[in-house]
């Protein structure tokens, strides 16, 4: 069983269940909306999915906050998490998925991936990435969010220990900026355990969060020679 499966045949809800709390919190710092709030032209913004979205409480503050009148939609391992998020905002499209097979097709100005690639079975990771990048159009932006430890690492889940699950820690931007489709507009980097404020402070490796703005160009970053 791969982690993918493992995680949407029950995990996913596990999950959720556990952490539902902290991702309500009202006073919990943000760090893709807080540089989101940083980008301008926002109003240029008609379009935006999530994936691992949880409940859809971000996008919820997308389309209330900055983008009223996008089309804003959630894809999350949780069924429990998609239910209950359909019931707080039902102005948000939500559905049950992977992000290795989001059950979703077009593209998006917005793509929002915060601390799922993490979770991403290694033998679904290039397909997980390919699925990404299909959803960012030409001249779309990449948000993204995970751990960036000085090298990639992985951690045993202490939840299942009856399973051989991971958390994979890697730079998962370097990835996207691999494929030369992508340039990084803007990084945070910051303390993924303990950060209290948006104020930027070094941190020890073990514990660094980034997040992370690109912006893709099929053909722009290509001169001709």
């Amino acid at each position: 069983m791969t982690q993918d499966s493992l995680f949407i045949s029950g995990e996913g809800d596990n999950w959720y269940r556990r952490n539902r709390s902290a991702l309500d919190n009202p006073d919990k710092l943000d760090w893709p909306l807080h540089l989101f709030d940083l980008l301008g032209n926002k109003e240029a913004i008609t379009s935006v999915i999530e994936l691992g979205c949880s409940n859809g409480f971000r996008l919820a503050k997308f389309k209330r906050e900055y983008l009223p009148n996008a089309r804003c939609v959630g894809v999350d391992a949780s069924t429990e998490a998609i239910s209950t998020g359909k019931s707080l905002f039902p102005e948000v499209e939500l559905y049950h998925g992977t992000i290795s097979a989001p059950p979703v097709e077009g593209h998006f100005d917005l793509v929002v991936v915060n601390y799922v690639l993490h979770w991403v079975d290694r033998s679904q990771l290039s397909r997980s990435l390919a699925a990404v990048d299909c959803l960012v159009k030409d001249g779309g932006l990449l948000l993204l969010g995970d751990f960036l430890p000085d090298y990639p690492q992985r951690r045993r889940y202490h939840h299942r220990p009856e399973e051989q699950v991971f958390t994979y820690k890697q730079n998962y931007s370097a990835s996207f900026l691999a494929l030369g489709l992508y340039r990084e507009m803007a990084r945070l980097t910051y303390d993924h355990d303990g950060a209290s404020s948006y104020e930027l402070l070094p941190v020890d490796s073990q514990r660094r969060g980034v997040c992370t703005l690109q912006v893709k160009s099929l053909n722009g970053y290509y001169p001709e020679v």
